[in-house]
């Protein structure tokens, strides 16, 4: 039994120039190849297997791309991994945190 992963992206600009595209252009995650529009400063759960995975950050106008940043992360079983994309100027800055929760303690009281 493979017990479910959990992928916590939150995308967000830094500066003017970057603040600028946040009216122009809409972010996009790609998770192992999949595309996944997303919103600016929302946080979006995405389900994922444990292993490794290629993640890529960018942004799109009407009718180019732009600002790509990759990021490669093993996620364990049970585990949520943190992905912070940054916009800073014209390109994403990834940064990947990991969260493991604590195991069960016995009998708890309620």
């Amino acid at each position: 039994m493979t017990v479910a992963s959990t992928l916590a992206v939150n995308a967000r600009a830094d500066g003017f120039r970057a603040r600028l595209q946040m009216v122009f252009a809409s972010p996009i995650v790609e998770i192992d190849g999949v595309v996944h529009p997303v919103t600016w400063l929302n946080t979006h759960r995405f389900v994922i297997a444990p292993g490794q995975h290629t993640v890529r950050t960018y942004f799109k106008r009407r009718t180019s791309t732009a600002g790509y940043a990759t990021s490669v992360f093993t996620a364990g079983p049970n585990e949520t991994v943190h992905l912070s994309a940054t916009l800073t100027g014209t390109a994403f800055v990834n940064e990947v945190a990991h969260a493991r929760p604590r195991p069960l303690d016995g009998m708890q009281a309620v």
